[in-house]
């Protein structure tokens, strides 16, 4: 079979469904409306989002305090590290991802306000609108477009993606790799991303200066006060500090992989790919069903830990719902 190339696609329109939404979609949506209207409540963000948005705010000041303080030492320093690490990986995916989608108001300000969680976690806002929005949500698992299965080479994971010999071994090394995702994303892949002019198939138009301060802004801020301020002020040797550090971009990088990457990759999902003039021959509620999947749906740890998440093909159909009421909804 022929691999498929990233310049292969770059001259091809925009992914359109040409199939008419079918029947099953639209019950769906009218039962999805219904559910909302006979419960008397709106489909953003509810009591329970408000609090779980106030516990993290909450853990990840108090957290960040304690470990500055100089109360816990030794192991207890290196675990409390990674719990402040991975409790900034849950801020990404319990809240940042909700105002994403706009899925939190219907103010656009604070929308706004909760996705620039990203900048400051380290993740450049713009561009993960770019990567996720407008490419993975538009095309999931359409090779090449869908930049969510986009892997520099490193991973095979579509049938026509360019095949190398180390990825006979690549279940082995993939756990190493997502490891190192949060760090790469930090100090590399968001400055990658802003010197492109597309990804996938999506145009970026050539963004102002003020936008790239910002991002070295963001990206300044981000290593200041999660590496440089702790090794000043924690009274404890520098290379347990920077161990800490990168244990806890290990752990959120893998949990992110794993929530990111089961939902697409599975034996049950298809790789559909457009014809010459950029028509897959589905609808776009047919295509979700093919390319998505879910894990641990009616688990309610796993749905808060994952930010609704394992709950995707929910997610994808109705992206603007809050992650709190996608359990009932799936």
């Amino acid at each position: 079979m022929q691999s498929i190339r990233e310049k292969d696609v770059l001259s091809l329109p925009q992914i359109r469904y040409t199939e008419k939404e079918d029947l099953f979609y639209k019950n769906c949506r009218d039962k999805v409306n219904r559910y909302f209207t006979d419960k008397h409540i709106h489909k953003l963000a509810d009591s329970r989002m408000y609090g779980k948005t106030i516990f993290l705010f909450g853990m990840w000041i108090g957290l960040y305090v304690l470990m500055l303080s100089n109360i816990v030492t030794g192991w207890g320093l290196l675990l409390l590290q990674i719990a402040w690490h991975f409790n900034m990986f849950l801020m990404s995916v319990g809240i940042a991802h909700d105002g994403t989608h706009h899925a939190y108001s219907n103010k656009r300000w604070v929308n706004k306000f909760f996705t620039g969680i990203f900048d400051y976690i380290g993740i450049n806002s713009d561009m993960w609108e770019y990567n996720h929005i407008h490419s993975h949500h538009r095309a999931p698992n359409v090779p090449i477009y869908d930049s969510a299965i986009f892997s520099l080479s490193l991973f095979r994971f579509h049938p026509r993606a360019p095949y190398y010999n180390f990825h006979r071994y690549q279940h082995r090394y993939i756990f190493i790799v997502y490891a190192c995702s949060t760090l790469f994303k930090l100090f590399i892949l968001d400055f990658f991303s802003f010197s492109r002019s597309r990804i996938g198939f999506i145009s970026i138009q050539k963004q102002p200066v003020k936008q790239f301060l910002y991002l070295l802004f963001t990206k300044i801020v981000v290593v200041t006060y999660t590496l440089i301020i702790p090794l000043m002020v924690i009274e404890a040797p520098a290379w347990q500090i920077v161990t800490g550090f990168l244990l806890g971009h290990m752990v959120s990088g893998i949990a992110l992989g794993i929530i990111f990457q089961v939902t697409h990759l599975h034996q049950d999902t298809t790789w559909p790919e457009p014809d010459e003039e950029g028509s897959i021959k589905t609808s776009f509620a047919q295509h979700i069903f093919r390319t998505t999947a879910d894990f641990c749906p009616t688990s309610r740890v796993v749905t808060w830990i994952s930010g609704g998440l394992n709950i995707h093909v929910a997610h994808h159909l109705f992206p603007r719902i809050s992650q709190m009421h996608l359990i009932p909804l799936a």
